[in-house]
């Protein structure tokens, strides 16, 4: 009776060998510079509000029923109110091209619930999403190669043992008279 052959398993123990830690480190950094590169692009492409913008958001934000109530208004009640009124806001709206009076509602409606350091807390937030990202996309593919090589490993071991069985069919053994 001729025994089944067994083939060989892939190896699933965990093999620290340097490839691995290498393909690990490459992962982790590409993903570090990946995210900080992306970050530095969006900084430059959307830089922080001056100074200026800032200090009317929060007066936006601060006096959001006074302002929405204002913008709100026809523009004789506007006028009225702007000179009743000492900020020098409201007299800068009223001045202001229809554009760029547009432009200031829009920042009106995103200002409610504006805060200085929000832009800073978004950059930072974003680079850990953006990095969480990449780097599980660099584990994922880590896992595949590690994967890939360890079921190689075994079918190599495979035709390693499927030759070395041909090899003892195939040759005479000392029982040939029988």
């Amino acid at each position: 009776m001729e025994e089944e052959p067994m083939e060989e398993e892939p190896i699933l123990q965990e093999i620290e060998d340097a490839k691995e830690k290498l393909i690990s480190r490459i992962s982790l950094w590409v993903s570090l510079l990946l995210t900080t590169a992306i970050v530095i692009w969006y900084y430059q492409a959307n830089p922080p509000d001056s100074p200026e913008v800032v200090r009317m958001r929060v007066f936006f934000k601060e006096k959001n029923r006074e302002v929405m109530k204002f913008i709100n208004v026809g523009r004789n009640e506007q006028i009225a109110f702007a000179y009743k009124n000492k900020h020098p806001f409201y007299k800068n709206y009223i001045k202001a091209s229809t554009v760029e009076q547009e432009r200031i509602r829009s920042l009106i409606h995103i200002s409610t619930d504006f805060t200085p350091n929000q832009y800073w807390f978004n950059l930072v937030f974003m680079w850990v999403i953006v990095f969480t990202t990449f780097w599980f996309l660099g584990l994922m593919t880590e896992a595949c190669i590690v994967l890939a090589r360890r079921n190689s490993e075994a079918r190599i071991k495979n035709y390693q043992k499927e030759k070395e069985r041909e090899r003892q069919r195939n040759t005479p053994s000392g029982h040939e008279g029988e």
